[in-house]
């Protein structure tokens, strides 16, 4: 987590007595090895917002975790598109060797409302995992600092920040937008451009993989070649959904040109469904056009095989 409080190098314990005096901003891996021992139950003391938090450590249990806690409402991030390609980044190791980062989040209502970790919980719903948060009293204020934290690490998209900005933009800074750009410290065509991506269908965005491969810059062409003609576009849109769902695959440019076809076509170009092959429990293949993409499960498949596939690749080079 980027930017995140330097935990005390003392082993962690039931005790409060570990503290950090001041924050500071260590590397990922720097919170992992320090939290990354610690067992449900376990205490530590950290600064949010200058005021010193205990977290405790608790575990919800595999299968309980979507019932258990809630995303707060004041996280930005988009739980409907953090689907398994979205989290890719995640899930592999989740079902390697657990959840290593712990979340941040408070108690209320008898559940967990989670601050930072809303793609951990995903993935730990998706893995059937259990899922690790360190729990403390926190207010709005504080909830939203671990907030950005965890966006700072894993940024959200411009669909995403525009949200954002759309809704600060009218509820703190009466639609203008030099103010707004002022309080965020970025400049008034970013804040532009990411309010026009968020102006798009949230349809348009569930066609990439993961809604950070649509560009501010890439939004904003879209949105105006369409203004207008929506309707165009949600039809583009609808043909692209369904091509997806008989086995069409898709690259982030390659969704974009096939929106914009429709500007010029009316309807998009006829494609061949991808062919996938099993192999083996672990091993498959996707034939795409002129592309092959091999799929190998660490988990399943003997890493002597795998040294044996990167080999035969080497020798392409040479």
């Amino acid at each position: 987590m980027k930017r995140a409080p330097i935990i005390p190098k003392s082993s962690p314990s039931s005790s409060a007595g570990a503290q950090s005096s001041a924050p500071a901003a260590p590397m990922v891996d720097s919170l992992i090895a320090r939290v990354g021992g610690m067992a449900k139950g376990n205490s530590i003391v950290l600064p949010v917002c200058g005021r010193d938090v205990k977290f405790t450590l608790e575990t919800v249990p595999a299968g309980q975790v979507e019932k258990n806690t809630h995303v707060w409402g004041g996280n930005e991030r988009v739980q409907a598109f953090l689907t398994e390609d979205a989290l890719d980044d995640l899930i592999p190791s989740f079902l390697l060797s657990g959840q290593q980062n712990p979340a941040f989040g408070r108690r209320i209502d008898g559940g967990i409302e989670v601050a930072d970790g809303s793609r951990r919980r995903m993935t730990a719903i998706l893995t059937s995992s259990e899922y690790r948060v360190l729990v403390g009293e926190l207010d709005d204020e504080q909830m939203d600092s671990l907030c950005k934290l965890g966006n700072d690490y894993r940024p959200t998209s411009a669909f995403e920040r525009g949200k954002r900005y759309a809704q600060r933009l009218e509820n703190e800074f009466a639609n203008n937008i030099s103010a707004l750009a002022d309080a965020e410290g970025i400049s008034r065509k970013i804040i532009t451009r990411c309010l026009n991506t968020a102006r798009l269908p949230s349809e348009v965005i569930s066609l990439f993989s993961h809604p950070g491969e649509l560009s501010a810059r890439a939004g904003e062409q879209l949105f105006k070649a369409f203004e207008g003609k929506e309707s165009l576009l949600a039809e583009q849109t609808a043909s692209l959904i369904a091509g997806r769902k008989n086995g069409l695959l898709y690259e982030s440019e390659e969704v974009i040109q096939e929106l914009n076809s429709a500007l010029t076509k009316g309807t998009h170009s006829v494609r061949e469904p991808a062919v996938k092959k099993d192999f083996a429990p672990g091993a498959t293949a996707q034939y795409k056009g002129n592309k092959v993409l091999f799929s190998l499960d660490r988990t399943k498949i003997p890493e002597t095989l795998i040294a044996q596939f990167e080999e035969l690749l080497t020798r392409l080079n040479r």
